[in-house]
């Protein structure tokens, strides 16, 4: 009867041992791989912080351009008026000429 206690003092040692290694390769396992995906991660935001500089810098130029724009936008205007101011003045000088042209008798 003595011989059963032992052999189940050994069960229970081995079962003890086993279930230490697999809680131990299972927590080196997921170290590991929370290293792994940290890393990523780093890298990730990394990335993200780069590209979020790179933004902030061009929407700095394209806010530097606006004025240049605004200006630009403005003389187009000053020219629009000029040339319907232009348009106008040939309109009426055609018209001048048509009716000249009607009084004048033609060559045939």
């Amino acid at each position: 009867m003595l011989v059963w206690v032992w052999i189940g003092l050994a069960v229970l040692v081995l079962c003890f041992v086993a279930g230490t290694a697999f809680a131990a390769l299972r927590g080196l396992a997921a170290y590991r791989t929370l290293r792994r995906v940290g890393g990523e991660l780093t890298a990730g935001i990394d990335g993200v912080a780069r590209d979020a500089d790179e933004i902030a810098t061009k929407l700095e130029r394209l806010a530097g351009g606006t004025g240049r724009l605004d200006a630009a936008l403005e003389r187009l205007r000053a020219s629009r008026a000029r040339l319907n101011v232009l348009l106008e003045a040939i309109a009426q000088m055609r018209a001048g000429i048509g009716r000249i042209r009607s009084v004048v008798p033609r060559k045939t």
